[in-house]
């Protein structure tokens, strides 16, 4: 797939995820009769006006990794009506709320999506995908297709189960039962304690079959697993400020790094619809269908993970995100006072001055990497 068509499709939509973010402080800023003066799609300079609606200019900016919208007196003390501070500042805080939440529903949208196309994994039937050559799974005689069902005499219904029960018998025989073609098979393997680098103590590599669901059913299963898929984001988050787990600032991507993922996600898309044009057993119509379902989908995946960080680190009690604004809120909500224009100037200027700052050394970092292949 040519490079500069998948940049484009990139550029279009995390352009289109950033804007439904706006878009969420829009409509709640609407709700609760806010002005707004600017929805910019893209940052700024201006390139041009596209169109005026109820009041608000709708931008298009020459900077395409953004996107703003501007309420009527959002900073400052003037409490004029239609403006941001002359809302209640429990109103305030549902307008900040509502781009974070929309990205969320975004993440919850998008993995419908793909469960509706191509179903769900059951992550309940541990299937072999790859078996590496020369391995104690080749050893043993197991296949690729084949369902672990027992090993050690213990019932697999996860792979966690499989790692867990492996590693009590490092270089120990073991009986391992596997289901082939509708049949149970017995076999013996002996995991390794210390296997190749890049491999498993038996040498495989797993997969889970995927489940078809009907539409409703689809749609609950796609609202837990975006539940599931926050959760795990979260606590991350929090291992990596525990200290947890150590991340260091060549792990953090920007704009060049996304884009090395999502080109990996095409490339893998573009893989699928090849294998389904080779299926050459199955009839014109399951082969169409084959192609509509798997096209797009690692693509789709890629933007359920950026809309979800996307809406968590904007929570962030950081100047200039979301939960910055929010942080500036408390005294209100709580105490009933409010900060000084002044405290809130200097907060959210270095708060800024401290976002470009990062942004800046996570692009230099991209480039770097990028040169240097």
């Amino acid at each position: 797939m040519n490079t500069i068509w998948i940049l484009i499709q990139f550029i279009l939509a995390f352009a289109l995820i950033v804007s439904l973010h706006e878009f969420g402080h829009f409509l709640m800023a609407k709700f609760f009769k806010v002005e707004v003066e600017e929805f910019g799609i893209g940052l700024p300079p201006r390139a041009a006006k596209l169109f005026t609606w109820g009041g608000t200019d709708f931008t298009l900016n020459w900077l395409p990794f953004g996107a703003f919208v501007k309420p009527k007196n959002e900073f400052g003390d003037d409490m004029s009506e239609g403006g941001f501070k002359a809302a209640k500042p429990w109103q305030q805080f549902l307008i900040y709320l509502a781009g974070p939440i929309m990205n969320l529903l975004t993440a919850f949208v998008l993995y419908s999506v793909i469960i509706l196309n191509i179903g769900s994994p059951d992550p309940s039937r541990v299937i072999i995908d790859q078996v590496e050559s020369g391995s104690p799974a080749e050893i043993a005689g197991i296949l690729p297709g084949d369902q672990i069902v027992q090993i050690a005499g213990k019932d697999i219904n996860s792979f966690e189960v499989v790692t867990e029960t492996v590693d009590q018998y490092l270089d120990q025989e073991i009986p391992i039962r596997v289901l082939r073609n509708g049949e149970y098979i017995d076999l013996k393997v002996t995991p390794l304690s210390n296997p190749p680098e890049g491999r498993g103590a038996m040498g495989i590599v797993i997969t889970y079959p995927m489940v078809d669901y009907p539409f409703f059913e689809g749609v609950i299963t796609a609202a837990r697993d975006t539940g599931n898929m926050i959760h795990q984001y979260v606590q991350g988050i929090w291992q990596l400020i525990t200290g947890k787990i150590d991340m260091g600032i060549e792990s953090i991507v920007g704009p060049v790094g996304m884009f090395s993922y999502y080109e990996e996600a095409a490339t893998l898309d573009e893989q699928a619809v090849l294998e389904n044009e080779q299926k050459t057993n199955e009839s014109t119509t399951q082969t169409q269908s084959g192609r509509t379902t798997s096209s797009g989908m690692n693509r789709l995946a890629f933007f359920v993970v950026v809309s979800i960080a996307l809406g968590i680190t904007n929570l962030f009690p950081i100047p200039a995100l979301d939960g910055g604004q929010i942080l500036l809120l408390m005294p209100q909500l709580l105490f009933k006072k409010k900060l000084s224009p002044k405290v809130e100037y200097y907060f959210n200027a270095i708060g800024m001055a401290c976002l470009l700052l990062l942004m800046a050394v996570i692009m230099f970092k991209d480039i770097f990497m990028l040169a240097n292949g």
